[in-house]
């Protein structure tokens, strides 16, 4: 009986879980749909049209994403890769580094600091936003890669997260290091990192979702079409003067891609970091 009663009960979250599924992907696949329609007024003739037929879907949408403008999309696609590229390796390497030294070593100040990096994850970014703009100003920065990288290169939650998987891993390894006479950097390189890869998958994950749809920064420090990322670029195809469908929704599309196509290569390290890093050792 109680068999029975759980089969009935994993068949009802199964279910449940597969609606759930269904009603979080049908706003994707109708975009993907949609982002084929050759003539977006069809769409959006009365509200927005739910039967799309497939005489209304073409090619032509994609094919001019890259050409208009003088491939002004391709511009903000590079921008968008080099900037994630660019703010994943500083963000994991520094915030790695930082997780790894406060969790292993014993110091002096290091519950203060690790209470200072948890109130940094208090502060609203919104307050920040104009200091960090006349500071990047100072450093002559708008308008390049880094003054959007470095800012928030550092985060309290992804060093916390690498302190907290740290402190899961035994110090024992570290000794027998030492005894081998290897130096702390190599310890952390060669032996400890190694150890943290679920972590490192993680927050790559992590970091680099957060840069690719970041979109409040890009859009402050970068001025010139020719320097928007994508999610800042994609936005000015609505204007009041005209709203581009065609393009709009073929380029959300394909912004969508580099990011999903991450995650499935590091799926299951991704999950094994995440819980991992939230168990205590």
């Amino acid at each position: 009986m109680k068999r029975k009663n759980a089969k009935i009960y994993q068949a009802c979250v199964a279910f449940l879980l597969l609606v759930v599924a269904v009603i979080c992907l049908a706003p994707f696949v109708y975009l993907v749909t949609t982002s084929f329609v050759t003539d977006m007024s069809l769409v959006f003739k009365n509200g927005i049209a739910l039967k799309i037929t497939p005489d209304m879907l073409g090619t032509e949408n994609y094919s001019m994403l890259w050409t208009d403008d003088d491939g002004l999309f391709f511009s903000w696609f590079k921008n968008s890769i080099l900037i994630t590229i660019l703010f994943t390796f500083l963000s994991i390497t520094l915030s790695s580094m930082v997780g790894y030294g406060v969790a292993m070593y014993d110091f002096k100040g290091r519950k203060a600091i690790v209470v200072l990096i948890l109130s940094t994850m208090m502060i609203p970014v919104e307050t920040l936003m104009i200091p960090l703009y006349n500071e990047m100003n100072q450093f002559h920065l708008l308008n390049s890669y880094m003054g959007v990288v470095l800012p928030f290169a550092v985060s309290g939650f992804t060093v916390y997260f690498f302190l907290q998987y740290a402190q899961s891993l035994s110090p024992e390894y570290m000794d027998a290091a030492r005894i081998d006479g290897c130096g702390e950097i190599r310890i952390f390189l060669h032996i400890m990192g190694p150890l943290m890869k679920p972590a490192f998958a993680s927050m790559i994950i992590l970091q680099a979702t957060t840069a690719w749809n970041d979109f409040l920064w890009p859009l402050i420090v970068m001025s010139k079409n020719v320097n928007f990322t994508l999610t800042v670029g994609l936005q000015t195809y609505l204007s009041p003067y005209g709203n581009n469908y065609n393009l709009l929704f073929a380029g959300a599309v394909v912004s969508v891609i580099p990011i999903m196509t991450l995650f499935f290569l590091c799926q299951k390290l991704f999950m094994e970091g995440m819980i991992m890093g939230g168990i205590k050792g």
